[in-house]
């Protein structure tokens, strides 16, 4: 069970580093304000 929860752990951590990446492109591209606006959502 510990074992299952890391893997779920290490799943969470990609999927909000992935997200972080397409924000980080839409804000490049002028669609996203700059992080600190954009930290409550």
């Amino acid at each position: 069970m510990a074992r299952h929860k890391k893997i779920e752990r290490r799943r969470e951590l990609e999927r909000r580093r992935r997200r972080r990446e397409k924000r980080k492109k839409l804000r490049a591209k002028g669609l996203l304000p700059p992080v600190e606006a954009s930290s409550s959502s």
